[in-house]
């Protein structure tokens, strides 16, 4: 007789934005991401009406200064996280100034560890099984969706890793 095997899932998958919060995808655009090979069942794509964050979940460990690297999360980070957004209109004024080194920046161009930043458009792409092994595209493969992404739009885009 087999052994029992306990398989634990947990959702893995990956979050595309445009490092510009604001950028919207339009139609024609998003015709021809969904005419490019890696654009299967998969994938997702979520155009808002407002400027939403996204997050990494579980693989969201710490947010820094991107010019003295200070941790930043407890405390300031929320309150401008709050400050910066409305119920009705999302997140509208993302310009902030850092309380370590008082420069200006955007909360969208904080350092997080792992990657995460806000969005207007965004493309979600699940994880897939093969055999019982989740399959997560592998860094080479989303330089490779990044480029296509950025080919199809003009702009550079942000690789989020979820994990929840």
């Amino acid at each position: 007789m087999e052994p029992e095997r306990l398989f634990v899932m947990s959702d893995f998958f990956v979050k595309l934005i445009p490092e510009e919060p604001s950028y919207v995808l339009d139609g024609q655009t998003i015709s021809k991401i969904k005419g490019l090979s890696w654009c299967g069942d998969n994938v997702t794509i979520i155009v808002n009406e407002t400027i939403q964050f996204a997050d990494a979940g579980g693989n969201f460990e710490r947010v820094s200064c991107p010019f003295c690297k200070t941790d930043l999360l407890i405390g300031w980070w929320q309150d401008s996280m709050d400050e910066a957004y409305s119920i009705e209109d999302g997140f509208i004024d993302l310009d902030t100034v850092t309380p370590c080194c008082h420069k200006a920046t955007s909360l969208h161009d904080l350092d997080y560890y792992f990657p995460q930043g806000f969005f207007t458009s965004m493309i979600e792409m699940e994880a897939c099984y093969y055999q019982d092994v989740i399959q997560v595209p592998q860094e080479r493969y989303t330089k490779e969706i990044c480029r296509d992404l950025f080919e199809i739009t003009g702009v550079e885009w942000r690789l989020l890793r979820v994990h929840i």
